[in-house]
């Protein structure tokens, strides 16, 4: 088998996995090959091939021997981004006369070159020394950090690692680095630290000591079909009709998740929320009344 048919075995089978509820036995996955017009995979190359996956896509295929079934334990997140990559990599490629036709959100240039090193880093539990510039100074500034997680948000890269200025977890760009360089000095990851329970409370990449709070958001039907065929935010859960229940600190981007929502959403409670998008409200107005020179 040529390198890139392995690759791409690796790549079928990963996804096959990927797109399972409860693993595949090896029998299983030779009947799917075998629907496919393809050759059955022995064990011994399996276990390989297993190795393999394991070793290119950083996921972990486990087996259940009292079910003997294999499957990947990673969070349901991490599935759905594996998954809908893989989709996305597969529609591309069998389509490469349509690619022009084909348009995908791309992500901040700059915050993809220091993936490898960061995802490098996170696996071997090294320190990292960034140069980094935030907006809010002039200039940069060169620190080391512990890379705990990576978050894709808002077609940017974050990070987010423990410093030693910092008691609480931070969150870095990548688009705001101008370099990475992995160090010789190792940390320990807390053996309770899971990224998505950390993440859990917020919406975006805004974070902060705040308790997370109820709001309650009255739509409108269109509205309505939108939010239930893409959440808010995993505590999403419709209460009553065009009547939707949320749970999560209410941070900045939040708030303007619901701002270009417009009046399609408006929110019930709490009430410092409701006053706060009323003011903002009565200052768009007033800005849009002014005659324009």
């Amino acid at each position: 088998m040529t390198p890139t048919s392995l690759f791409k075995r690796y790549v079928w089978l990963l996804e096959l996995l990927l797109n399972s509820k409860d693993g595949y036995s090896l029998k299983e996955i030779n009947e799917s090959l075998a629907r496919e017009n393809e050759e059955e995979i022995p064990r011994r190359t399996f276990i390989r091939t297993k190795a393999a996956i394991e070793d290119i896509f950083s996921v972990q295929i486990k087996y259940n021997r009292q079910r003997d079934k294999y499957y990947i334990e990673n969070s349901k997140e991490t599935h759905e981004m594996l998954y809908s990559a893989f989709a996305v990599n597969r529609l591309m490629s069998e389509n490469l006369d349509l690619n022009d036709r084909i348009i995908l959100e791309k992500a901040a240039t700059s915050s993809n070159k220091f993936l490898s090193k960061i995802t490098t880093a996170m696996r071997d539990c090294q320190r990292i020394l960034i140069t980094y510039h935030s907006y809010e100074m002039q200039t940069a500034r060169e620190f080391e950090i512990e890379p705990y997680a990576l978050r894709y948000f808002g077609r940017r890269w974050y990070v987010l690692a423990h410093t030693d200025f910092h008691t609480s977890l931070h969150l870095y760009a990548l688009d705001r680095m101008d370099d990475v360089k992995i160090t010789n000095k190792f940390f320990k990851l807390p053996a309770d630290f899971y990224a998505d329970d950390y993440f859990s409370r917020y919406f975006g990449v805004i974070m902060n000591d705040g308790k997370a709070e109820k709001i309650l958001l009255r739509t409108t039907d269109l509205r309505t079909k939108y939010l239930n065929s893409l959440p808010l935010h995993s505590t999403q859960k419709e209460v009553a009709p065009n009547l939707f229940e949320l749970c999560l600190v209410l941070t900045d981007d939040f708030i303007n998740a619901l701002r270009a929502m417009g009046a399609e959403v408006e929110v019930v409670s709490p009430d410092w929320l409701r006053k706060r998008l009323l003011k903002d409200a009565k200052e768009m107005v007033k800005k849009y009344s002014k005659k324009i020179l």
